[in-house]
């Protein structure tokens, strides 16, 4: 039961993380745009996930949302929490454009670059470096908070701990393993991370 509530737990966060990093790419586009509109509507949806509890987010898709819409519970799930940190990697995403000088996009566009050409080529190698640490974090964020995903009935680790301990009366074991096992996961996804990051980094590929 713990092996089975694993693998739910790794299905929501890789598909969630995977998902969220699309949506936080687009709302951040939307956010930089100089549609001012467009621009309003991204910031307001960014306000809107920043405000509300993820608890009541999920209760809300579940028992309001997709009530009668016969999805699987996974799939909302995964829709949730990709729409709530969707929001939050968007404005990693820009903090980390903002945060290359002016000067490699003039630079740039001195040598007759396009302006998606001068983003791909030379903004986003550095702002991937500049954003890996936070969105880390916010990595270990999402693997931490699918352990919720048992109010709406999905038998992921945590709600495999719980069933297991309401049989066998013991509450030591279950949750010393979930503890663990919630411990490994996010190590191995820094360290997937920590990879990445040296991949990215000329200087440290030879360590």
């Amino acid at each position: 039961m713990m092996a089975e509530g694993l693998g739910v737990t790794v299905e929501i966060s890789l598909l969630s993380l995977l998902l969220a990093t699309v949506i936080g790419a687009l709302i951040c586009s939307l956010r930089m745009s100089s549609n001012k509109v467009v621009s309003r509507i991204a910031m307001i949806y960014i306000e809107l996930m920043r405000s509300l509890p993820l608890l009541l987010l999920l209760l809300v898709m579940f028992y309001l949302v997709f009530a009668s819409s016969g999805l699987d519970k996974i799939h909302i799930t995964v829709l949730c929490f990709s729409l709530y940190f969707g929001a939050y990697i968007s404005e990693i995403f820009r903090s980390g454009i903002e945060g290359v000088d002016k000067g490699q996009w003039e630079a740039g566009a001195a040598l007759g670059m396009s302006k998606g050409l001068v983003l791909r080529k030379i903004v986003l190698p550095q702002m991937l470096l500049r954003i890996l640490p936070v969105y880390k974090n916010q990595m270990a964020a999402l693997i931490k908070a699918t352990s919720i995903v048992g109010y709406v009935s999905v038998m992921d680790l945590t709600k495999a701990s719980d069933y297991i301990r309401s049989r066998t009366f013991d509450a030591f074991f279950p949750l010393l393993m979930t503890a663990l096992v919630y411990l490994l996961l996010s190590w191995l996804f820094g360290l997937a991370a920590d990879a990445l990051e040296k991949r990215l980094t000329p200087k440290r590929r030879t360590l």
